[in-house]
C-alpha cells in the first residue's frame, strides 16, 4: 500500500505541483536528470511492470527523439559528431535536445503518478468548497475519459466475439459512432439523475472525508519550505548547464539539489518509514 496517498488530498496536490513547476522551470539543469529518475522510480513503484513497459514504449522514445530532432536542426556547438555536406551535428545539440527530452518525460511521469494518487473523491475534497460547480465539471470530464476508453475496448471486444472486427477506416468508424452514441446516452442519464436529486436548485452543502492530520501538517511545511528553497536560490545563481557553444557547468549549488532530491522522493521516503515502523512493530509480537 503507498503511505503518500493516505496523506490529505492538499500535501499530494502541493507535492505534485511543486515537483512539476521545478522540473519545467529549470530545463538545463541537474534538476531534470533528478526529477526524472525520481518520478521513474515513483510511477514504477505505484504501477510496477506496466510502469516499466510505459517507460520503454513511451517515455525513452520521446527522450531519444528531442535529443536527436534538436541536433538536427541546432547549428551550434563545438564538439561535432559527424558532418554531412558541410553540416555539423554536434554534441551541444543533442545534449540540449536531451534535457528538453528529460523534462517531458518527467513531467509525463509525475502527471502518470498524480492520476493514480489525486482521484476524483480527493479533488472534490481540495476544491469542492471553493467552487463546487466547477470542480464537480472537472472531476467529471476527468472520469469522462477513461470511461471513453474503457468502453471503446468493450465495443471492440464485442466485435471480436462476433467476428465482425476487421482492420481498416471503416471498422474504425463504425466503432466511433457506436462509442458516441453510448456516450451520448450516457450523458443524458447522468444529466437526469443528477436533475432528480436536485441539482442546482439551492446551494450544495459539502462534505470532505479527509482530516488534516498532524503528519499533514509537517509534510506540508517540509514541501513548501523545499519548493521555497528551490527557488530562493535560483535567485541568485542554479546548477545549470551551459550549452552554447560549449558545455559548462556553472554555479553548482549542492544546497539545492540535496533539497530537490529529498523533496522528489518525499513519496519513496515517506513508504520507507512506514515499513520501518510496520516491521518494529511486528516485532513486538
Amino acid at each position: 500500500m503507498d503511505r503518500f496517498s493516505k496523506f490529505h488530498p492538499f500535501i499530494s496536490f502541493s507535492f505534485f505541483i511543486s515537483v512539476i513547476t521545478v522540473t519545467i522551470f529549470f530545463t538545463d539543469s541537474f534538476l531534470t536528470v533528478i526529477s526524472f529518475f525520481s518520478a521513474f522510480l515513483y510511477y514504477t513503484k505505484l504501477k510496477r511492470l506496466k510502469a516499466v513497459k510505459t517507460f520503454i514504449k513511451f517515455i525513452v522514445p520521446i527522450v531519444f527523439f528531442a535529443a536527436f530532432f534538436n541536433m538536427l536542426f541546432v547549428r551550434y556547438g563545438e564538439m561535432a559528431l559527424f558532418s554531412v555536406k558541410g553540416l555539423n551535428f554536434t554534441v551541444e545539440g543533442l545534449t540540449a535536445g536531451l534535457f528538453t527530452g528529460l523534462m517531458i518525460g518527467a513531467v509525463m511521469m509525475w502527471f502518470f503518478c498524480y492520476n493514480e494518487i489525486i482521484t476524483s473523491e480527493k479533488f472534490m475534497a481540495l476544491f469542492g468548497g471553493i467552487a463546487p460547480n466547477l470542480t464537480l465539471l472537472i472531476s467529471m470530464i476527468l472520469r469522462f475519459i477513461p470511461l471513453m476508453i474503457r468502453t471503446e475496448e468493450e465495443i471492440k471486444d464485442a466485435n471480436k466475439g462476433m467476428g465482425t472486427e476487421i482492420k481498416g477506416l471503416k471498422n474504425a468508424l463504425h466503432r466511433f459512432s457506436a462509442l458516441l452514441s453510448i456516450c451520448l446516452e450516457k450523458s443524458i442519464e447522468t444529466a437526469d439523475s443528477m436533475k432528480a436529486r436536485g441539482f442546482g436548485k439551492k446551494k450544495r452543502s459539502f462534505y470532505s472525508s479527509f482530516d488534516f492530520r498532524f503528519s499533514d501538517g509537517a509534510a506540508a511545511v517540509f514541501i513548501i519550505s523545499a519548493a521555497v528553497l528551490v527557488f530562493s536560490v535560483s535567485l541568485k545563481s542554479y546548477p545549470m548547464i551551459i550549452i552554447n557553444p560549449g558545455i559548462k557547468i556553472l554555479h553548482p549549488q549542492y544546497l539545492q539539489l540535496s533539497v530537490f532530491t529529498v523533496l522528489s522522493v518525499f513519496p519513496l521516503l515517506a513508504d520507507v518509514t512506514e515499513d520501518i515502523k510496520w516491521l518494529l512493530l511486528k516485532s513486538k509480537i
